[in-house]
């Protein structure tokens, strides 16, 4: 391992050397072979082919994962020589086709790009930085992460410096990933060239591996970045132990209040805090200063005719009396004899002759309707209302006259004596006079005094005691979606979504063979309504908009194919009318004879035409007069010859007015694979997943929400160009790249069938030359007359 000295004073290691994990010098494997580098002291290798697995080992991959997890700064270096025209990547720790972290070098379109995942919503983005390393020439990068900046070095030269917006995550906690030299996986973005010295090196300055003469700027951003989260881990600790003492010091507060602030003070007593205290029948207490009385609970009595003892203040029972094997309760009274009547008292029995002459009580009947009965001694009156004159039964019993005297009885539902009466539980028991009768189909809720029979759920009453099954699919008062089937059950139901829908049956949404891409909406039947731009099965095709005459571009501009949306772009012989629109659709044409950018020869007169020029001779005809094609560096092409402009295209001088085009592609005649690919399956490229889809030399898709393109054989993504939305209320959906504003129709239709213009005729963003047009919908006809503004 080699060791740098910083200017700061640092120790700077070397880091991990993959391609010497990879053990590649002592190994034989497709697609690599030993080359010169860029020095002798490590071996390089070239990398070629369309397969090749350079997939570090696990104890590799956790060496690396032990030096990135966590750290807020690390280097990534590679000396490499790219090449031409080659789209790969460096160092890539990935899961299949998803990236996790990648260094990537595109010579398709000349940048370097850090492909990264975020921690705060883990989705992967890009930084992308302008610059050719795809040249065939040997170049050392370094990209160096302190804490939230990144920054590339390219042959010892800081090119960049950026501040990613979105923090990186280091955890590495995503399942089944990889680390991988030269490729993402052993299919794609394999980098075709000459590798040396490809590291990962932990810390600050790690580019000095490559560059030890450079300086470095201490303290780093990443260091920063540790001393920050470091104050604010020692300020929420500070902030936690501050509540902390001010919660410890409003209880010792509260501890040094003067307890008599605390006390209670009663008729003269003081009562201290949490005191209780009897008063009459009130339990009284002292809580924080307040004096908070109850009444005294008293605990059951079982007897009839419990006594409040004077002084007390809960009745008690008295003993009871046991006589003849018979026992009675306190003030229980039984005439064991005629005219003799005893008494219950405390469990003594007293009894008393009673002499009908003196101790029976007055009648108020005529002493003809007055009566005996057997062990009575005195004589009672028919009719008398004994339960009126006071009685003594349970609230849940019923007082009955009787000839002589009153009884209790408890109501239905309950049972005892009369005088203390309990609720039955019908529940129980089935059936009998203390059992309920529910049938089948219900169940008995105890009631007081009664019972419930309920009907079970997916049931309905038929009577008090009977339920019928309820067919709630047949009766409609299901929840099932419409696109599912209720299925009845025994007292309830269940739904399962129909063929072609997925969902519990109350919810059911439609399926799509193929997940509807770029936006595109699963409808019934199985069918993706795809937004604007795009077309297929699954929306997963662009649609060309260019290619079949569906764009509003005008014969001054051209049109521009982009996935999913297009833009127009001024033609040879026209500029923008505004520079600084970025998609000029508004362009005015260019005087070619005036600025001299025409091919006419000398002696033939120069005439300005709408987007073009022709070349015409003096009406004069004095001198000799050429219609013949000049070209830059004096070369003459004579009128109706021929001359090549590189491989791939023809050119003809038709009157002055060279006119170029691409040369036909018979495949077979084995034109050069640059100029028709399509003839040559090598040329063609495979979907990342789909390995069915192949894409021709030129194709581009939509893949990952990057725009990728096949260009002789070789993918290239980047990130994808959205169209510009006008509106302030875009949205992106779950399945799309790009925001997009909701869909507005032009006009709206009206009860006689025509149309009434809804907002502006004007496409947002759209300019439009000053003539009459109709084209934007069916609802309108207008003409601007004034430049750039239209008018209805």
């Amino acid at each position: 391992m080699i060791f740098f000295l910083c200017a700061g004073g640092e120790d700077v290691s070397g880091g991990l050397d993959l391609l010497g994990v990879l053990q590649l010098h002592n190994s034989t494997r497709q697609g690599v072979s030993i080359t010169s580098g860029i020095h002798s002291l490590t071996p390089a290798f070239y990398l070629q082919g369309y397969y090749r697995d350079l997939r570090l080992p696990e104890v590799g991959y956790k060496q690396a994962v032990t030096l990135l997890q966590d750290s807020t700064e690390f280097t990534l270096s590679a000396s490499i020589r790219q090449e031409l025209a080659n789209s790969g990547t460096l160092i890539a720790f990935s899961q299949g086709v998803n990236r996790y972290l990648e260094l990537q070098s595109s010579g398709r379109k000349d940048e370097v790009r850090l492909h990264y995942t975020s921690r705060l919503d883990s989705a992967v983005h890009v930084e992308t930085f302008p610059y050719r390393l795809a040249d065939r020439t040997w170049h050392k990068v370094a990209l160096s992460v302190s804490g939230s900046q990144v920054q590339l070095l390219v042959d010892c030269h800081p090119v960049y410096r950026r501040v990613l917006v979105r923090p990186m995550d280091t955890n590495f906690t995503l399942p089944q990933l990889s680390l991988w030299v030269g490729q993402r996986n052993n299919r794609h973005s394999l980098f075709k060239g000459a590798l040396q010295d490809v590291r990962i090196i932990r810390g600050a300055h790690g580019y000095l591996s490559q560059c030890p003469q450079l300086d470095t700027s201490c303290p780093t951003c990443g260091q920063f970045s540790t001393l920050q989260a470091t104050i604010e881990t020692l300020t929420t600790r500070l902030s936690q132990i501050q509540s902390r003492l001010e919660a410890a010091e409003s209880r010792i507060s509260d501890v040094e209040v003067c307890d008599c602030i605390k006390s209670c003070s009663v008729n003269g007593t003081v009562r201290a805090d949490g005191a209780s205290w009897q008063v009459d029948c009130d339990i009284c207490s002292c809580v924080h200063g307040e004096v908070e009385c109850r009444p005294v609970q008293c605990p059951k009595v079982n007897c009839k005719k419990p006594v409040l003892h004077p002084g007390q203040c809960c009745p008690t029972c008295l003993k009871q009396c046991f006589l003849h094997g018979t026992l009675y309760e306190h003030s229980e009274v039984v005439s064991l004899k005629q005219c003799v009547q005893c008494v219950c008292r405390d469990g003594s029995m007293h009894c008393t002759r009673i002499d009908p002459e003196t101790m029976c009580p007055a009648l108020e009947c005529p002493e003809k309707q007055q009566f005996s009965v057997p062990d009575e001694c005195c004589k009672f009156c028919p009719g008398v209302d004994y339960c009126s004159l006071g009685h003594e039964c349970h609230e849940n019993a019923t007082c009955l006259n009787l000839e002589t005297r009153y009884a209790c009885h408890c109501n239905n539902g309950f049972k005892g004596d009369g005088y203390n009466c309990v609720d039955i539980d019908e529940c129980k028991s089935e059936g009998g006079l203390e059992g309920h009768h529910c049938h089948s189909n219900s169940r008995c809720v105890n009631t007081r005094g009664s019972y419930e029979c309920e009907c079970l759920p997916g049931h309905r009453r038929v009577d008090r005691f009977n339920c019928a099954e309820m067919d709630e699919c047949a009766s409609g008062i299901h929840a099932c979606d419409k696109h599912a089937h209720c299925i009845n059950t025994q007292g309830s139901y269940h739904c399962t979504c129909m063929d072609g829908y997925t969902g519990d049956g109350y919810t059911c949404a439609p399926v799509c063979h193929l997940p509807c891409e770029n936006g595109g909406t699963c409808v019934d039947g199985g069918v993706c309504v795809c937004r604007a731009g795009y077309q297929g099965p699954n929306c997963a095709d662009d649609l060309d908009e260019c290619g079949i005459g569906l764009h509003s571009c005008d014969n001054s501009s051209l049109c521009i194919n982009m996935p999913g949306w297009y833009y127009c772009t001024c033609g040879p012989g026209y500029i923008p009318s505004l520079p600084h629109q970025q998609h000029a659709s508004l362009c005015q044409d260019i005087d070619e004879c005036w600025t001299g950018n025409h091919t006419c020869h000398e002696s033939a007169l120069c005439v300005n035409t709408e987007g073009s020029f022709r070349c015409v001779c003096p009406p004069d005809n004095t001198t000799e007069c050429k219609l013949s094609c000049m070209l830059p560096g004096g070369l003459e092409v004579a009128d109706g010859e021929t001359t090549p402009s590189g491989p791939c295209t023809t050119c003809m001088c038709t009157e002055g007015l060279l006119n170029c085009v691409r040369r036909d592609c018979d495949c077979s005649t084995s034109p050069p694979a640059a100029c028709c690919p399509q003839c040559y399956p090598s040329t063609y490229c495979t979907h990342q997943e789909l390995a069915h889809v192949k894409f021709a030399s030129g194709d581009k898709w939509i893949y990952q929400c990057q725009t990728c393109e096949c260009l002789m054989g070789e993918i290239d993504c980047w990130e994808v160009e959205c169209p510009p939305v006008w509106c302030d209320s875009a949205i992106l959906s779950t399945s799309d790249c790009c925001p997009r504003c909701p869909s507005e129709t032009p006009c709206n239709a009206t009860s006689h069938g025509g149309c009434s213009a809804a907002g502006p005729p004007g496409l947002p963003g759209r300019f439009y030359q000053p003539r009459p047009w109709a084209d934007l919908n069916t609802c309108s006809s207008c003409n601007c007359k004034v430049m750039f503004t239209p008018g209805e």
